[in-house]
């Protein structure tokens, strides 16, 4: 009978079976090996990402547990500022929605994407991100790594998102600005208005004088409609050969677009001049306008509006008007 206790004493109780003690202090050898190794990889990985030129973090349960050298830059904010931050504290406000459901498609789908937001720094400047995310394990957990480019600075936001000719925007930031732009109107009930303009008689142009002096009088032109687009929070972007499309976010009444567009035909009352060789060629256009939410709740639906408008414009003699979406 002692013996027999003397032996239960030496095992441990386990489920449905029983592990000896000698067995139990293999297995936490084991463990403390593996779990070291697992450490020194993750120590490995955390020197990796420190020194990575792309700003790097990984968020958990909502807040940031690492940054690298490269992402406190960026933000101007120190690593210890950093930890246990909310990283949606970083981010402008218009542009939540539009991150967060970006950030839910590429871990849901695991789609290789980015995402273009903007960031508000420790000294409130603001920046434009580039940024992809991606599921990964930490301490046994779920967590979220992201990594980012900043696009505010050198030639990498000029080569993505403006037109190489003229220096406007082109299609892709006008894209993404104005759906970030219905987000924001959407959530603020607030009002929005797009404007689709088309150059009247440009092919003659490319025709009569060479695609060269079309170039030029396309230069003039976008110089020429930046004066009209004044407000921080409007765009005007060139997202085709002879095309333009103003954004106008904040309008309450159709009272702010009349004065853009009465400002828009003022500019262009007097012809472009070009020099060498000298010529005045006179700029004449159509304009199709669509408003949020009227015309339209998505982006595309609202291009499409104001682009069905604008060819109610070219159907009627003479052109050179502008014509409200009835839609």
């Amino acid at each position: 009978m002692t013996e027999s206790i003397g032996k239960k004493k030496e095992t441990i109780a386990h489920g449905p079976s029983t592990l000896s003690a000698a067995d139990l202090r293999r297995i936490e050898v084991q463990f403390v090996s593996a779990t070291k190794q697992v450490r020194e990889l993750s120590d490995f990985i955390r020197i990796v990402l420190s020194l990575s030129p792309f700003g790097v973090c990984i968020f958990q349960n909502g807040r940031l547990i690492f940054t690298n050298r490269a992402f406190s830059d960026m933000v101007g904010f120190g690593a210890g500022e950093l930890r246990g931050k909310n990283p949606e504290s970083l981010v402008l406000e218009e542009d939540l929605d539009h991150l967060r459901k970006g950030i839910l498609s590429m871990l849901r789908d695991q789609a290789e994407s980015s995402l273009m937001f903007r960031v508000v720094t420790k000294d409130e400047t603001v920046k434009w991100i580039l940024g992809s995310f991606a599921m990964i394990s930490m301490n046994s957990q779920q967590a979220v790594m992201g990594n980012f480019v900043d696009l505010t600075e050198g030639k990498v936001m000029q080569m993505a998102y403006s037109d190489p000719l003229t220096g406007l925007p082109n299609r892709k930031l006008l894209s993404d600005r104005l759906e970030q732009a219905v987000l924001s109107a959407r959530r603020r009930k607030a009002s929005l208005a797009v404007l689709f303009i088309d150059l009247d008689g440009f092919k003659s142009v490319n025709d009569t004088y060479g695609h060269d002096i079309g170039d030029r009088l396309l230069i003039e032109i976008a110089a020429r409609l930046r004066e009209v687009v004044r407000r921080e929070n409007d765009t005007i972007a060139r997202i085709g050969g002879d095309e333009f499309l103003i954004l106008l976010t904040d309008v309450a009444e159709s009272g702010h677009v009349d004065i853009v567009i009465g400002h828009l035909f003022e500019k262009f009352r007097t012809p472009v001049f070009l020099e060498e060789p000298a010529l005045s060629i006179p700029v004449r256009f159509s304009v199709g306008v669509s408003f949020y939410p009227d015309h339209g709740e998505s982006a595309e639906a609202l291009v499409a509006a104001a682009d069905r408008a604008m060819y109610a414009v070219k159907k009627t003699p003479g052109k050179n008007s502008v014509f409200f979406c009835r839609d």
